[in-house]
């Protein structure tokens, strides 16, 4: 039944071959936590080399397939010449054929005894939705994403000792039929290895009979729940209600754990139970039963403590300023939309109050954006010092913030605050061992009067904040329904960038990136700039929004990228040294079912080889659907760099990594200004690149402004860099002048 050049035969299924790879490399006889990621991770969960015990893997051999029926043709084959599986990864999620339900039904036709490991997602099945589609059965565990590489080796060793346990418990049934003392030998075997099984879970086990009573359980259970090697020896008839009860005062809300617990089901039920020490375990309550009776149950305890504290940092991210930690966009909507109901429960109303710095454009490009950055933050602590407790503060972004003043009892209140606000600004901001005086413009808008909406309200604020800046700035306004001048402004300026296109008054500008290793130029981002016949130079923040807004960027981002790739072209044409150009891609622009072809179309007229094209995406991009993710792969085919602008921003699995073919990673400017300035700043560039490079992808950071940010790269093997102190952006002459003399 076994071969003797291997223990056990492993079937790998996904539609990823990376993950065959990451399961050949994991079930391997030598594994050692070397690697960079490897050291990398010990590093940010704080485990010591040798916290874990070593795992010793029997020999596996380990089959691919990259779609359900390919590897259930394998299976059937294997198990007719006598050469079985005993137990087959199984990916959820594999377009086009069948997923992961689907395969595993097949594979059960053929051998119901295959041990099946089903690697999935959060998002995608439930436990409960599996047991439905495949019935209630012990040979069947979930895998979450991403994995641990331990708890991937412990699974394969355990389920394939638990699959031969099985096929040496049927073939010694048929011969302990004959001896009764043969049969209490094997049967003691059986019992032992069991026991074996437990143990060699990384998962806390603890069995039950009917009546509550623990009747077994691993050490790694004790270890979980802090409790003396002969605890339930001391205690052998303790049921799982006395042990909840003898901990509760480690635990939080321990009644309601039992109060799930005692549900009358046989279904498997899935809780979470909390430690006062901030520990959490996820608890997997699975029935068993002997010829239609219960017989007890397993509760299985996995530790979801880092999952959970790393859950809670993403979604906090993703809710939050990146740089003065105030609410972002997303948590502001989501809090005006609770101010309105409440308002409308009370029968009260509240202000919206849009704030926005008087000539900050002015100290950014006078002092630098580590000065403006550090004027946003001071800003935000003044702001947080006058808000009521019940207050919201939030920025936006760029130097806007909006201010929410709850339970107003009436208008002259919100003028007390909107000038409680302006006179934070009176005292001088001391920044970077200077006095800088700053003010700002308000413009207030109250609801239900001026909107019900959160869309209308902000936009009404918005307008009455542009009539404060008209009226001469430092001051706050309210809106009134003649306040139709902002939007009158936005419809001139849309008509004007309809112009711009038209007349041709966009350039492109070409900041250098630089190999570090090689110690040369080696590519360039294309950045498009508006030569307004009246306003001069007007930079991508002056009218990329208002384009996106309008849809006006699909037209604008046509026309960077037939000009990056035509003038690229043109000095190679010249006999200039060949380099890759970058040019940003939209969300918008993705969203057009034309993009791959326009793309091509534009290397075809251009004659420029897709070598020298890279096309720059952020990642807000590539998660927003499916469709971009393949577009992205279609594009990838076409022979061009793809890489990510502004990595660390975002919010999103980091999975995408793996699941799409990624050339680059361009570390945000935001993280390299902080750098050794910011703790944390600094363990997020190293772990940025340490990960780049266990994926096999290139890093560049961008926004490089001092000798010692460049040190720090150095010190740390990022590969490329981009920013002030190499060059600004240059247009097509100088480029060229450095093309020559390299």
């Amino acid at each position: 039944m076994v071969n003797s050049s291997f223990d056990f035969r492993i079937m790998v299924i996904d539609d990823n071959p990376s993950i065959h790879h990451d399961f050949i490399k994991i079930l391997s006889i030598d594994q050692n936590p070397s690697s960079d990621l490897d050291k990398l991770s010990l590093k940010l969960f704080n485990k010591k080399n040798g916290e874990e015990k070593e795992i010793i893997l029997p020999h596996f051999e380990i089959t691919t397939a990259s779609q359900g029926q390919e590897g259930a043709d394998i299976i059937e084959k294997a198990y007719k010449n006598n050469k079985r599986y005993a137990l087959a990864f199984v990916d959820i999620r594999m377009p086009p054929g069948w997923d992961g339900i689907e395969t595993i039904k097949h594979i059960w036709e053929i051998d119901k005894d295959i041990q099946i490991v089903i690697c999935t997602a959060f998002s995608d099945y439930s436990w409960e939705d599996t047991i439905s589609n495949l019935g209630k059965t012990d040979n069947l565990l979930i895998l979450k994403k991403p994995f641990d590489s331990i708890a991937v080796r412990q699974l394969a060793s355990a389920l394939t000792k638990k699959w031969q346990l099985l096929q040496e418990a049927r073939k010694h049934t048929a011969s302990l039929k004959k001896e009764v003392r043969d049969r209490t030998i094997s049967l003691q075997e059986s019992l032992s290895l069991v026991k074996a099984t437990l143990e060699s879970s990384n998962d806390g086990i603890l069995v039950i009979n009917e009546v509550g009573e623990i009747i077994d359980y691993n050490k790694k259970l004790l270890l979980f729940w802090k409790l003396p090697e002969d605890y339930f020896e001391k205690n052998p008839k303790m049921t799982i209600k006395d042990l909840i009860h003898n901990l509760s005062d480690a635990l939080i809300n321990p009644d309601f754990f039992l109060k799930n617990f005692e549900k009358d089901t046989t279904d498997t039920l899935i809780d979470v139970i909390k430690f006062q020490d901030g520990r959490i375990f996820e608890c997997f309550i699975q029935s068993q039963k002997l010829n239609d009776k219960a017989v007890g149950r397993v509760l299985n305890f996995h530790d979801i403590t880092e999952r959970d504290k790393f859950e809670k940092e993403l979604e906090y991210q993703a809710k939050h300023d990146s740089l003065t930690g105030l609410p972002n966009r997303i948590l502001l909507l989501d809090k005006i939309r609770n101010a309105i109901k409440k308002s409308e429960e009370n029968h009260s109303y509240f202000a919206l109050m849009f704030l926005d710095l008087d000539r900050f454009k002015l100290i950014n490009d006078s002092l630098s954006h580590a000065v403006g950055d550090e004027l946003l933050n001071v800003t935000a602590d003044r702001l947080q010092g006058v808000m009521r407790g019940d207050d919201i503060v939030a920025r936006l972004g760029g130097d806007e913030f909006v201010v929410v003043v709850n339970n107003l009892p009436d208008k002259a209140q919100a003028i007390v605050k909107a000038k409680q606000i302006l006179e934070v600004f009176q005292e001088p901001f001391k920044i970077s061992d200077r006095k800088v005086n700053v003010t700002a413009s308000i413009g207030i808008s109250l609801y239900p009067a001026d909107g019900q909406t959160v869309d209308v309200l902000l936009r009404n604020a918005d307008s009455a904040m542009y009539r404060a800046k008209e009226l001469g700035a430092n001051n706050f306004q309210f809106y009134t329904k003649d306040m139709n001048a902002h939007t009158l402004e936005k419809l001139e300026k849309e008509t004007e960038l309809h112009h711009a296109i038209a007349n041709n008054e966009l350039v492109l500008s070409y900041q250098p990136q630089y190999d570090l290793t090689q110690d040369k130029m080696v590519a360039v981002e294309a950045l498009v700039r508006w030569n307004h016949p009246k306003k001069g130079i007007l930079l991508p923040i002056d009218f990329i929004p208002l384009a996106e807004e309008t849809g006006l960027i699909v037209s604008i981002g046509e026309w960077v990228l037939r000009t990056a790739c035509r003038q690229n072209k043109k000095w190679q044409d010249e006999g200039l040294t060949p380099i890759r150009i970058g040019v940003n891609v939209t969300l918008q622009q993705f969203k057009q079912q034309n993009l791959v072809q326009l793309v091509k179309s534009v290397l075809d007229e251009t004659q420029l080889s897709p070598e020298y094209l890279e096309l720059e995406l952020t990642e807000n991009v590539i998660i927003s659907s499916k469709e971009v993710m393949r577009t992205v792969s279609e594009l990838k085919n076409l022979g061009i760099t793809i890489a990510i602008d502004d990595f660390g921003t975002g919010y999103s699995s980091l999975s995408y990594l793996k699941r799409i073919p990624l050339d680059r990673l361009k570390i945000d400017s935001s993280f390299i200004q902080h750098i050794q300035s910011k703790a944390d700043d600094d363990v997020i560039v190293r772990a940025v690149i340490a990960m780049a490079k266990s994926l096999d992808l290139e890093v560049l950071a961008e926004g490089v402004e001092t000798e010692h940010q460049l040190n720090f790269l150095k010190k740390n093997n990022c590969g490329e860099i981009q920013g002030f102190y190499f060059s600004k952006p240059l247009n097509e002459e100088e480029l060229k002048k450095i093309l020559i003399n390299p």
